[in-house]
């Protein structure tokens, strides 16, 4: 896929022409949780004069002063999150780990007709347990690696480790995000290292390119993404650090992927943006790894590179509005500022907002304490390939923390 050719599609039903808003009643859109992505959905929701609400347990941070309204207060407290659902049309999320009190309460005020949540509790669910969600991977015969799920016995990681062998992967169910929940197990001798309660192993995929699609789908079922794109990961707390867009695969494997990714969201009747994280292996095979119900840090780019970003997609898809043009206009890279330690000597920290540094976008989230491997934002550029685009941000990346170690 070099030279570029722009890619990303959506369904007949989605490519309507749409302006914003265009719906006959605007709904008030409830967002859980108040980081970066929740900054950035409030944002793409000013642009289609949609008004947002906002739950944070902190009124001043970046993504609160983004929204429209915000209901203060913890996730876990039912009193919170009824105050959301007098406030709101419909509610959607940031993050998958929504506490199984708030699940409880929205689902009674669904019930009762008073708020919409997209995508489904059910799907939120499903996908915020990995056991869960790698069964109904199984279940549903989409390609997954194999994986033992463990009450946390000790003869458990020897059984897992008979059957999908070394190394082996072993997962936390919940809660596991950006390197965290996750340990490699080499051989036998770190076997006495698993981890008690309930977890799964999973089988390791060997040499593999990991890559990502960005799937939206409406409520009509309408559908369409972005991507495939190649992913990057900081080897040793296993963060998302770099992704390149478009990857840099065969065709057949991008087709592969997209109808992959069409076939799980499409199943599971997914309604927003959803991050399907993939194992392209050495063999050709595509096989999903996770999926998260939600913007997803792999899509950041679309924001330059494309004619609508995965922000506006997810609105439109949660809101009824037709979907909007996915298609790439530029190859494009995007690096993570994560607080590496020349950064947290520094203590860097930067308002929130958007920047430009020659060609490089800067896109700060507002985050202090600058503490190790936080992200702290995200750098983006276009060019006329890949390589030049990625040249960019790993050129201001170095400069970034040359500065840094200048001023320690």
């Amino acid at each position: 896929m070099d030279p570029f050719t722009p890619s990303g599609s959506v369904s007949p039903s989605a490519a309507k022409e749409a302006a914003p808003g265009s719906a006959s009643t605007t709904p008030v859109v409830g967002i859980i949780g108040d980081g970066q992505l929740g900054m950035m959905l409030c944002q793409a929701a000013s642009e289609l004069s949609l008004t947002t609400v906002l739950l944070t347990a902190d009124a001043a941070n970046p993504a609160a002063r983004s929204a429209s309204n915000t209901v203060v207060g913890k996730m876990n407290d039912p009193d919170v999150i009824q105050q959301l659902v007098q406030a709101c049309d419909l509610i959607t999320y940031e993050r998958e780990d929504v506490p199984a009190e708030a699940i409880a309460v929205l689902r009674a005020a669904e019930s009762a007709g008073k708020v919409q949540c997209f995508p489904s509790l059910s799907v939120i669910e499903l996908i915020q347990d990995k056991g869960l969600q790698k069964s109904w991977l199984r279940d549903q015969h989409i390609p997954t690696l194999p994986f033992i799920l463990s009450s946390g016995d000790k003869s458990d990681a020897h059984r897992a480790a008979e059957q999908l062998g070394f190394p082996l992967v072993q997962k936390a169910l919940r809660g596991g995000f950006d390197g965290r929940g996750v340990q490699l197990l080499r051989g036998a001798a770190d076997l006495e290292h698993a981890w008690p309660g309930d977890t799964l192993y999973e089988q390791f995929a060997g040499d593999f390119e990991e890559i990502a699609v960005l799937m939206g789908r409406g409520q009509d079922g309408g559908t369409g993404y972005f991507g495939p794109v190649a992913m990057s990961f900081e080897t040793e707390y296993s963060v998302l650090d770099s992704v390149q867009a478009p990857a840099m695969i065969d065709e057949e494997s991008i087709a592969t992927a997209v109808t992959l990714a069409e076939r799980t969201i499409t199943a599971m009747n997914g309604v927003g943006t959803f991050g399907v994280e993939m194992f392209l292996l050495q063999s050709g095979e595509v096989l999903i790894n996770e999926i998260s119900p939600r913007v997803h840090n792999a899509g950041h780019y679309t924001i330059e590179a494309c004619a609508s970003s995965q922000f506006e997609q997810h609105l439109r898809a949660v809101t009824g509005m037709p979907l909007a043009d996915t298609s790439q206009k530029s190859p494009a890279a995007m690096r993570n500022v994560l607080c590496t330690p020349p950064l947290e000597k520094e203590g860097i920290t930067r308002e929130a907002g958007v920047s430009a540094h020659d060609s490089v976008r800067e896109h700060w989230y507002g985050k202090s304490p600058a503490r190790a491997m936080r992200k702290l934002g995200h750098l983006t550029a276009l060019g006329a390939t890949v390589a030049e685009a990625t040249a960019h941000v790993d050129q201001r990346w170095q400069q970034l923390q040359d500065n840094a170690k200048a001023s320690n």
